[in-house]
């Protein structure tokens, strides 16, 4: 009797996954019009995770990461880098998906920041308006780093000063005049960023710095307020309250709450989380990160989280740690 070899689900699977990550790497090369490297492949697969329905996101990113083992154990050399992009789609699922408890159902039926401001975006370039690609930018990078408007034309931007990290950013925190912020400055790292974002972000403070040194930041900031008026009532006609130009932050702080604090699995791992919010909201203490700005279940994930620095951390916590003391040790009435 003869028998046949069948092929097993996990040969059919790896089969699937060469192919389909022939066909990414063989797409990202026409459109480079060169072969791309193995972090360029997975940058443009994250680019693009917007644009993919979550589940083809998964597959592609799977097939990826399949092609990523294959390479280190074929060509060690590249094993350093192929290992680095594993670990980057890696932290892409952990930041899309987070196993944080949330009822799935009840996180659907909020109102999605990025969801709104992404509908505004794209609602500004289909208008002839010539301050259309300014806005996308202005909401883009504000949900992107969680800055305040007024922080932007003292921006700086650039190769992170930090080896662990490739892009940083650093403000003059906006408040620090009143006793509100941790610190004169406050600084973001990111492991990574899509090369979009960082085009998008080196543009707005470009643009931002201009204005401000011809004397018409406020002016900038007043037109693309109005452009938002308009584009807001035409999307949401039926809501009471529509998103602004501040909503940008609002974004950011959802999604820094998500990552940092509705994770946490201890009463001190949220403790930190709020600390690490407040650091890089540029607050002095974690109480404006608890009470204040978006829920965390209005956060989309759709931007790389920063970092931010240990010793602005270090100094939220302090503070906080000595007002909590202080209240715990007021006599009662």
């Amino acid at each position: 009797m003869t028998t046949h070899k069948m092929a097993t689900r996990n040969d059919k699977t790896e089969d699937a996954y060469r192919k389909r990550a022939a066909q990414l790497a063989n797409s990202a090369k026409k459109k480079a019009r060169r072969r791309v490297s193995p972090t360029e492949l997975a940058q443009n697969l994250i680019a693009r995770r917007a644009e993919l329905a979550p589940s083809t996101f998964r597959q592609n990113r799977a097939a990826i990461t399949f092609m990523m083992n294959e390479v280190a154990k074929d060509q060690p050399a590249l094993e350093p880098e192929t290992r680095a992009v594993i670990a980057m789609l890696k932290d892409v699922e952990s930041v899309d998906r987070p196993d944080d408890g949330v009822p799935r159902t009840s996180a659907r039926k909020q109102k999605r920041l990025d969801d709104d401001l992404d509908r505004i975006s794209h609602g500004a370039l289909a208008t002839t308006s010539p301050n259309a690609s300014a806005l996308v930018d202005c909401l883009t990078v504000g949900s992107l780093t969680g800055a305040r408007l007024v922080e932007w034309p003292t921006a700086r931007f650039g190769r992170s000063d930090d080896p662990d990290y490739t892009w940083q950013l650093t403000l003059v925190n906006g408040k620090q005049g009143n006793g509100r912020a941790h610190g004169e400055t406050r600084v973001l790292r990111w492991e990574w960023l899509p090369e979009e974002l960082v085009d998008q972000t080196k543009a707005w403070i470009f643009a931002a710095r201009e204005a401000a040194a011809n004397g018409s930041y406020e002016t900038l900031i007043t037109t693309l307020e109005s452009l938002m008026r308009r584009l807001t009532k035409q999307l949401f006609p039926t809501r009471k309250r529509r998103p602004t130009l501040s909503s940008a932050r609002h974004a950011a702080t959802a999604r820094w709450k998500m990552n940092y604090v509705v994770s946490a699995r201890s009463a001190e791992d949220k403790e930190l989380g709020l600390a690490i919010v407040a650091a890089l909201l540029g607050h002095a203490t974690d109480e404006t990160a608890t009470r204040h700005y978006a829920r965390a279940g209005e956060a989309h994930g759709r931007f790389p989280t920063p970092t931010p620095d240990p010793a602005e951390v270090a100094r939220v916590r302090k503070r906080y740690s000595t007002a909590l003391g202080a209240r715990r040790t007021v006599p009662k009435p």
